[in-house]
């Protein structure tokens, strides 16, 4: 039995990671010196016992092993479904088993293990092969390929999916192994505080997204947006999203074709080739804070109308001499700023990447025809994008830990973890969009990954098929009207007006935030610390904090409470010896996270004060 399933489980194993697979079959390693038993507990779950040494003890515990997964899997709650999970310790695999069950299949997991014994035994007695099959598991073992938990926590944990980040650890692993989980902690631990305390004081400007926020206010205010687009143009003719996987080097001539016969949207990273080739998109989106200006450096598409959120590159929007066109994603600060011109700000779906975006606009903005070109999802020649891209000539990548799913044209493709999940975004958001809207998806792509629901043929044939009018869009788009009249203008700028303001308050906030901290830290160092101060004070650090979470403008520092709340949660795992110790711990952190978000406050002040105020 234990031979079946351990077969299952490579086998799944498999489609993602093949290499990895072939690591385990081929057994060239060395076992740790662990003794492993598998029974079942006193409610018949499947338990292992652990002697290590001449220490031996249950991982799941042997008489109720059934109810612990349980309480556990409640106090994690709902898991965002980006967020990084690192589990530490897999036991018999149930703990990973209900993670998986209970969190999206976009959400990254990473599933260490210090002991390839008892990794190896869990593949033999626990089938987790339908959940493997299911999305891509990073499985981390020592004695295998233990040094790419570094690596691996360094791509996933960022900025941007922190706050969401998780790590839990498995009973009776911190007793079993406590070097090893102390130094994965401590290796997450270093994460976070690299992302957050590496630019000190500038932190919020890592990623450019406060300051691209203010700075494309002035932008916004002009009130161009994707609903008056929609408005300014005709919805029966087709749209084409050019996007700058490797198979646009096939058919970048066709789109020629479709010139006013298609409204023609590219991504960013699809602007060079297109230009080059003598294509002038209709518009192209740019989503990212830090996207390469790079990308976009050509005279040629200077007055190509530009659609992005908010957040988006200032200095790729700066140069554009074209209409500046906005979408809502979620920012508060533009949506506010309509409120309070008594409008609505309509949004995008976003999916990770800019052609899922820019996919959901197209649809959003009505048209019924869709055809995606460039969308690759995956290597082609083992690379990653177009020529003329990022690069002239693109560089072959190295094919390590790249995962296999469905391909276009071929049977199976290679495919990055990132492309993976917005493979599984487009499959999700096609099949909605037909069968709510009926829309039309045609996958001109040529190459690449299978998208579910769309309908595949080469780019000549789609455009001979669907391009059958021909339209002025430029004219079109030259027209499209405002959203604001010049008292909604007026309104809209006042608001604006009041962001440093707001600022300056969370400022004066982070300061009673320090003091409250101050107090936790006085009471702890005299010893004796009086439980019922202490829960006062964390009452009063809870009720600043929410003061300030209160305010829109403190959704350009965020982040700051955010890490804070989450360092605390950290430290408390390691479980000091009493509640002063964790007190102090709890109280030193927070004071210094406290002091950033004071900082941050202060320079987001400043930079308002001389960026927003002079907006007229």
């Amino acid at each position: 039995m234990g031979k079946d399933i351990y077969e299952k489980n490579l086998t799944a194993m498999e489609k993602w990671y093949p290499s990895f697979a072939d690591l385990i079959r081929k057994g060239e390693y060395e076992r740790d010196c662990i003794e492993i038993k598998a029974e079942y507990s006193w409610d018949k779950a499947l338990i292992f016992k652990v002697k290590k040494g001449n220490r031996s003890l249950y991982l799941n515990g042997k008489r109720n092993a059934r109810e612990p997964v349980e309480i556990w899997s409640e106090r994690i709650g709902k898991i965002h479904k980006y967020a990084p999970v690192f589990l530490l310790g897999l036991g018999s695999g149930r703990y990973l088993k209900r993670l998986l069950e209970d969190s999206d299949k976009t959400v990254a997991v990473v599933a260490y293990e210090p002991s390839l014994s008892i990794f190896l035994k869990m593949l033999e007695e626990e089938d987790l092969s339908e959940k493997i099959l299911e999305r891509p598991i990073a499985f981390i073992v020592e004695g295998l390929n233990g040094a790419e938990f570094k690596p691996v926590v360094e791509k996933l944990v960022s900025l941007e999916t922190l706050e969401f980040l998780k790590q839990e650890m498995h009973p009776n692993y911190r007793e079993l192994f406590p070097e090893q989980m102390l130094e994965a902690m401590k290796k997450i631990s270093d994460r976070v505080d690299f992302v957050f305390a590496n630019n000190k004081t500038g932190i919020l400007f890592s990623t450019h997204s406060a300051k691209n926020q203010i700075m494309n206010m002035k932008y916004v205010c002009e009130g161009y947006n994707t609903k008056r687009l929609s408005e300014a143009l005709p919805r029966d003719v087709p749209a084409i999203l050019v996007s700058a996987g490797p198979s646009l080097d096939k058919n970048i001539q066709d789109i020629k074709k479709a010139k006013n016969r298609a409204f023609i949207l590219a991504v960013d990273t699809a602007v060079k080739p297109l230009v080059k080739s003598g294509v002038l998109p209709d518009a192209f989106i740019t989503i990212d804070s830090k996207k390469p200006t790079s990308l976009v450096e050509i005279d040629e598409i200077k007055d190509v109308p530009i659609i992005a959120p908010v957040v988006a590159n200032y200095d790729i929007l700066k140069e554009q001499r074209g209409k500046k066109i906005f979408y809502y994603d979620g920012r508060i600060i533009p949506f506010m700023a309509y409120h309070a011109a008594g409008k609505v700000f309509y949004d995008a779906s976003t999916g990770g990447s800019v052609a899922c975006s820019g996919f959901s606009l197209l649809y959003k903005m009505g048209f019924n025809t869709i055809i995606l070109v460039g969308q690759d999802l995956a290597y082609s020649g083992n690379k990653s994008h177009a020529a003329g891209t990022y690069q002239q000539v693109m560089p072959r990548e190295e094919m390590t830990g790249a995962i296999q799913v469905k391909g276009n044209y071929e049977e199976m493709v290679f495919t990055r973890q990132d492309f993976k999940l917005y493979l599984d975004w487009f499959n999700m958001y096609v099949k909605d969009i037909r069968e709510y809207r009926g829309v039309r998806v045609i996958n001109a792509t040529e190459g690449g990954a299978f998208i579910e629901n769309t309908e595949v043929m080469t780019l000549a044939d789609a455009i001979t098929e669907t391009c059958c009018k021909t339209v002025d869009f430029a004219s079109c788009i030259e027209n499209m009207e405002t959203e604001f009249t010049s008292e909604e203008k007026e309104l809209v700028i006042k608001y604006i007006h009041t962001v440093p303001e707001e600022l300056d308050e969370i400022r004066k906030e982070a300061r009673n935030l320090q003091r409250a901290y101050r107090k936790i830290m006085n009471a702890c160092k005299a010893g004796g610390i009086d439980k019922n101060a202490y829960l006062k004070q964390l009452k009063k650090i809870k009720k600043i904090s929410e003061k300030c979470e209160s305010k829109p403008s403190y959704e350009l520092i965020s982040a700051t409470m955010e890490l804070a709340e989450y360092v605390v949660r950290s430290e408390s795992l390691y479980e000091l010896d009493t509640m002063e110790e964790e007190g102090k711990a709890a109280a030193e952190q927070g004071m210094k996270y406290s002091k950033m978000l004071e900082q941050c406050a202060e320079l987001l002040r400043n930079f308002a004060r001389e960026n927003l105020l002079s907006i007229k």
